[in-house]
């Protein structure tokens, strides 16, 4: 048990440095004016800049290993976009939204109320870069010191 201590939090300061390493790459780029172009944003604000959701897109597609084609449906050949980013056409735009609720949830209904240090669960927290979470618990490298 005292090995996965300093394993969470190598894990969290790895977290945090990607995320501001992500955020200045994200502020280096001249930023899009918003132009009310988004359609059927349930969980995201409606006022949400370009910039601000892409850089979520991105994010869920790091912790996933995905691409956009995963949620989103595919336009015709020819259209002017690749992608009908406002279709609910696929199932998994709708369990995306499903885990952004769970993952909300736990962060303000209960890590919020308990963790002092601020640690937040994240889509990566289970995926790692997998569409599937792995269930499996990783294997202990030495059975816990008996009490004294």
């Amino acid at each position: 048990m005292k090995l996965a201590r300093p394993i969470v939090i190598a894990l969290s300061v790895s977290l945090f440095l990607a995320a501001c390493a992500a955020v200045q790459q994200q502020k280096a780029q001249a930023a899009r004016a918003d132009t009310g172009e988004f359609h059927n944003l349930q969980l995201f604000p409606q006022n949400i800049t370009h910039d601000e959701l892409i850089g979520n897109m991105r994010g869920f597609a790091r912790a996933l290993g995905t691409r956009c084609d995963h949620c989103h449906a595919a336009n015709p050949p020819g259209s002017k976009e690749q992608f009908d980013f406002a279709s609910d056409a696929k199932p998994e735009k709708n369990v995306a939204r499903a885990m952004l609720r769970m993952v909300h949830a736990a962060n303000n209904d209960y890590l919020a109320k308990v963790n002092p240090h601020g640690q937040m669960v994240t889509c990566n927290t289970c995926h790692r870069g997998h569409t599937v979470p792995d269930t499996n618990a990783p294997a202990e490298s030495a059975p816990p010191p008996p009490p004294s």
